[in-house]
């Protein structure tokens, strides 16, 4: 299975909400160049599963919340003036 399974979107969700104001935590987010991912955290997604494209889909995936909480806040503000 190539896509991010729930135990690893779990791990992902975790992490983020823990280092979501952290530097490098962008919509441009890198999982190379992201000094706050562990080496643990990427060990344990790759046993649960490991893919060719698993940095891609980290990247992705947490660069999709990213895109979208911005999204969220911009569209609370529009709304409340």
């Amino acid at each position: 299975m190539r896509k991010l399974t729930i135990r690893q979107k779990e791990l992902l969700d975790k992490w983020y909400e823990e280092n979501k104001n952290e530097t490098g935590v962008t919509c441009f987010f890198d999982l190379q160049q992201c000094e706050a991912f562990p080496l643990e955290l990427m060990e344990k997604l790759e046993k649960i599963n490991d893919t060719e494209i698993l940095y891609q889909e980290i990247n992705r995936y947490i660069g999709d919340k990213v895109v979208d909480i911005c999204a969220r806040i911009k569209k609370c503000k529009i709304e409340g003036g």
